[in-house]
Parts: structure tokens; sequence; C-alpha cells
């Protein structure tokens, strides 16, 4: 049987995800908290595990949710997020981390209930990827740590600094960074690290 878990610390959009799939799946289970909703991962015996989520909601836990999924890689859990329409660099992110599954959060009323059936029915990702799925630039564990580091205002320097590493090192992880998400400016970045910004800063929860 599917176990189907969803974080969304805004109580709002947890009661509109929670009615647009109860039907289908009644034991889905709710979590407001991150900490509530790892635990409840790793208690599950299922081997079919979907995991939904709203990530405008996690405010100062934004950078330990985008850490945690990118660890769910392992765990095989298969994973469907929503983002707002104002942080479209979010959409390539959240891919290169292994989300298998992005819906515009707008949509979410539309949308949802058939995805949420694709991504439950569907076969979750091998922990190693081969053929068309390796073809897609992923974004390592490491990496996301420097990018995360970068929106939390830290120079190359400082990051090297800490890391006992080169400067060139830092530079290295940055450009596999632009090369997964496919940035082609500094501009580019810069929106990159301000929506990382913006998301971490919105506290809301309830």
């Amino acid at each position: 049987m599917p176990a189907l878990f969803l974080y969304e610390p805004r109580m709002l959009m947890r009661t509109v995800v929670t009615n647009l799939l109860t039907e289908q799946y009644p034991h889905i289970q709710a979590h407001q908290t991150l900490p509530s909703l790892i635990e409840s991962l790793h208690g599950s015996y299922s081997e079919n595990k979907t995991l939904l989520i709203g990530i405008a909601g996690a405010g100062h836990a934004f950078f330990d949710l985008l850490r945690c999924i990118r660890r769910m890689k392992s765990l095989k859990v298969k994973i469907l997020v929503w983002v707002p329409a104002e942080y479209p660099w979010m959409l390539p992110l959240l891919r290169a981390i292994h989300v298998q599954q992005v819906l515009v959060e707008e949509e979410i009323a539309t949308l949802l209930p058939a995805a949420a059936d694709n991504i439950v029915s569907a076969r979750p990702r091998p922990a190693r990827e081969t053929g068309e799925v390796r073809r897609t630039r992923s974004i390592t564990q490491t990496e996301l740590d420097i990018l995360l580091q970068f929106a939390s205002g830290l120079s190359s320097r400082e990051m090297a600094a800490q890391r006992n590493c080169s400067y060139k090192t830092i530079f290295s992880w940055k450009h596999n960074i632009c090369e997964a998400l496919a940035l082609e400016s500094h501009s580019d970045w810069l929106d990159v690290l301000f929506e990382l910004s913006q998301l971490s800063s919105q506290y809301q929860v309830g």
C-alpha cells in the first residue's frame, strides 16, 4: 500500500491539499514541521513512499528542507513539490536535487490530484541512475551546501577557510551548480540567490 506524506507548514494550504486528496488517499499523513515529517518517514515500512511538499511556507527551515530533499534520493522516496510562480529558478533547482515533479502553486487546485496519482503509481528512481536520467545534471549534497552558503551571504574565501580547501575548489563547485541550473549570466546567479534568501526569510506557520 502506498504511503503518502504531506509537508505544508501553512494551515490554509495544508487544508486545501488534504481536501483535494482525501478521497483518493484517506490515510495521507500531514505534517507542519520538518522533524515530525522526518520521524514519520523513517518510521514507515512501506516500500512505496511519496512525499508532497509546499516549500513556500518552510521559512527558517527552508535550507534544511532542501538538504533533506536531496538526501531522500538514497531512500527512494518519490517527491512532488509546489512552488509559487514568482520563484522560477526554484523549478530547475528542485529538479537538480531529484524532485520528480514540480507544480506551480497557483495551479495546484487543478493539477495536484492527477499529479499525485501519477507520482504514486510511478516507480521510484534507483539510487544509481543510468541512461537518460543521468544525462540531466544533478547537484551533489556538497554543491547544494555551497549554494545555500552563498545564499546566506558567505564569500568564496570564507567558505574555503571553513572547509580547509582552496578558493579554486569553491569556484569549481560554483561552476558545477551554474551548469546544473543552466545559468547563463551573473545576473541569473544573483536571481537564484535572491529567491533562496526570500523563501528562507518567509516564516509562515499555523
